[in-house]
């Protein structure tokens, strides 16, 4: 059986306080970037949504890939803090910094935190803190 590696990165981060919104489009050419980036295919159409619960005011998204999904949520606070949250998942090894690197150029990370967490079928998983926060992260083995 060949060795499988599965990745998943998130991301949480607070960002460029200029930063104004997260329209469809701009998702959309987003997730082409970081798909030709990390050299994966879309599943299927991008799912974006604009928030309804206004206590909570951002956009959506999750886009479905050949190999899994990711998904990021935008959300502006009435105090003027901005966040983001991060997620994508695959079973086929992609570039983690490279991520990270799109993340910030488009959003403009600044204080961020995350995890990234490694399994192989021929391996014990890895869990690692990453981000402008990062500490050790103590993980069992077997």
């Amino acid at each position: 059986m060949a060795k499988l590696e599965h990745i998943h990165i998130t991301v949480n981060a607070r960002i460029d306080p200029n930063f104004k919104a997260l329209p469809k489009d701009d998702a959309g050419r987003f997730v082409d970037k970081l798909l030709k980036a990390i050299n994966m295919k879309p599943l299927g159409p991008l799912n974006w949504a604009d928030a309804e619960d206004l206590d909570f005011p951002g956009q959506s998204f999750v886009q479905m890939i050949t190999t899994s999904h990711c998904s990021l949520h935008f959300f502006a606070h009435p105090n003027g803090d901005k966040e983001i949250y991060f997620d994508l998942y695959s079973c086929k090894p992609f570039d983690p910094e490279e991520v990270v690197r799109l993340l910030d150029e488009k959003f403009g990370l600044r204080d961020w935190h995350g995890t990234l967490y490694t399994r192989a079928t021929d391996s014990a998983p890895e869990v690692r803190m990453i981000g402008s926060q990062a500490r050790e992260v103590i993980v069992a083995r077997n």
